[in-house]
C-alpha cells in the first residue's frame, strides 16, 4: 500500500488489513526527509489511534517501526529465579510532574523489587529519567547491558537508556511528537536490552487496556499498564494519588481484574495534591525534588505519590502480596531515607560520580547526609 493511501484510508470505517497499515508504516519512513513525510507520519499515528485504537492495525504499525532496528538489539537475561521488572513509560503526559517513576524504582529496590528502568532524555517535560541519572551524576552509556544486569541483580535497581535502541527509527521520529499516538501505546516498553519476566508501563492515554492487551500480544508475559487523570485534559503515565486511575493487568494472556481494582483502590485511598509532585522549571530542583522524598525530608504529599508507584513495582516484582502491603512497606523506606542510600550506592557501582549527587544534596540542607567520595563498586556476576 502506499503512503498517501494508507493516509486516505485511516479516515474509513473499514478495517485496514495489517499488511497493508505494515506497508504504508514501511514507505512513511522511506520518504526524504522533510515536511511530507512528519505530515504524512503524524496522521496516520494520530489516526490509528482515534480508530479504535484496532490491536492488528497498530501491532502492524510497531512491527513496521521496530523492523528499522532489530536486527541489531542485543537481550539479557536476569539470574536464574530473579523476577525483574521493566518499568518505564509513554511519556508526552499534559500535567508535568517530578521525577516520580524514578524515585518510585529505587523505593521499590530498597524494599527488595528488582527494578530495571528504561528510559530516555525528555522529550516534553524538563527532566526525563535518563536527565535524572546524569543529574546525579550516575553513568548508563559506558556501562556494558550486562553488568547493568549484574547491577540490578545485586542492588535491586539498574538504569537501561533505550535511546541508542532505534537509532534509524529516531532519525525518522525524533523530536516531532509532543502528544500520544498509536505508537505510544506499546513502542518504548518493547525496548529493554534484559528480558523481563514482567513490566510495568505508565500511558498518558485512557487506552490502558489497549496498551496491556497489544504489549501481551507482542510477547510480554506479565505486564501492567497504569494511567491517571484528572477532568479531561490532565493524562500523567505515573499513578496520581486521588486522581482518576485506570490500569490493566494482562498475565500470560488473562486480565486479572482484582488485581486492577486493587490498584485503583489505592489510589483512591490517598488524598490529592498536584501541587506537591508538579515540575519546577530549573532541571535541577526538578531532580532535587525527587531526593528530597528519598532522603526521606519531604512531608508532603509527594512522598505518598512515591509510595503508590513503588507499591505497583514491589508487588509486580513479587517482594509484597498486595498494593496496601506495598504502600506500607513503601512509606517505611522513605520515612528512614533508605531509597537515598539505594541511590547513593547505584552512582557507585556505575563509576559515577558522587560529588554532584552530593551537590543536589547541599540543595536539600547544608547538612544533608554526607556522600563519600568513594571508587566504583563491583557488581557480581
Amino acid at each position: 500500500m502506499t503512503a498517501p493511501l494508507l493516509a486516505h484510508r485511516i479516515n474509513s470505517p473499514a478495517d485496514i488489513p495489517p499488511q497493508d497499515v505494515h506497508d504504508g508504516i514501511t514507505r512513511i519512513l522511506a520518504l526524504p526527509e522533510g515536511h511530507t513525510r512528519d505530515v504524512m507520519l503524524g496522521s496516520v499515528l494520530t489516526g490509528l489511534l482515534l480508530r479504535g485504537p484496532r490491536l492488528e492495525e497498530v501491532e502492524a504499525a510497531v512491527r513496521a517501526s521496530t523492523a528499522l532496528d532489530r536486527s541489531g538489539w542485543d537481550f539479557h537475561q536476569p539470574p536464574a529465579g530473579m523476577r525483574f521488572v521493566g518499568y518505564t513509560g509513554s511519556g508526552k503526559k499534559t500535567f508535568k510532574t517530578i521525577n516520580l517513576s524514578t524515585a518510585a524504582a529505587l523505593v521499590a529496590a530498597t524494599g527488595g523489587a528488582h527494578v530495571a528502568k528504561l528510559g530516555s532524555r525528555s522529550a516534553s517535560s524538563k527532566t526525563g529519567s535518563r536527565d535524572f541519572i546524569d543529574l546525579v551524576g550516575a553513568t548508563s552509556d559506558t556501562v556494558p547491558h550486562q553488568e547493568m544486569v549484574d547491577i540490578t541483580a545485586e542492588l535491586g535497581f539498574g538504569f537501561f537508556s533505550i535511546e541508542n535502541r532505534v537509532p534509524e527509527f529516531d532519525r525518522r521520529y525524533g523530536g516531532r511528537f509532543q502528544a500520544v499516538h498509536a505508537l505510544s501505546l506499546a513502542f518504548p516498553a518493547l525496548l529493554s536490552p534484559v528480558t523481563c519476566p514482567a513490566y510495568v508501563y505508565g500511558l498518558s492515554h485512557p487506552a490502558v487496556g489497549a496498551s496491556a492487551r497489544l504489549l501481551s500480544r507482542l510477547g510480554l508475559p506479565d505486564v501492567t499498564v497504569v494511567s491517571s487523570s484528572v477532568g479531561n485534559a490532565v493524562q500523567v503515565d505515573e499513578l496520581i494519588p486521588g486522581s482518576t486511575v485506570r490500569a490493566c493487568r494482562i498475565n500470560a494472556g488473562d486480565e486479572d481484574l482484582a488485581f486492577n481494582d486493587e490498584v485503583r483502590r489505592g489510589a483512591v485511598s490517598m488524598p490529592q495534591d498536584l501541587m506537591s509532585v508538579t515540575q519546577y522549571e530549573d532541571p535541577r530542583e526538578n531532580v532535587t525534588a525527587a531526593i528530597r522524598v528519598l532522603a526521606g525530608r519531604d512531608a508532603s504529599e509527594a512522598r505518598k505519590a512515591v509510595a503508590l508507584n513503588a507499591a505497583l513495582l514491589m508487588v509486580m516484582s513479587e517482594a509484597t502480596p498486595t498494593i496496601r502491603s506495598g504502600i506500607d512497606k513503601a512509606l517505611t523506606i522513605i520515612d528512614a531515607g533508605a531509597g537515598l542510600d539505594t541511590l547513593q550506592r547505584f552512582v557507585r557501582l556505575t563509576g559515577g560520580a558522587p560529588h554532584q549527587l552530593h551537590s543536589l544534596l547541599q540543595r536539600i540542607s547544608p547538612t544533608a547526609v554526607l556522600v563519600s567520595p568513594g571508587v566504583k563498586e563491583v557488581a557480581p556476576c
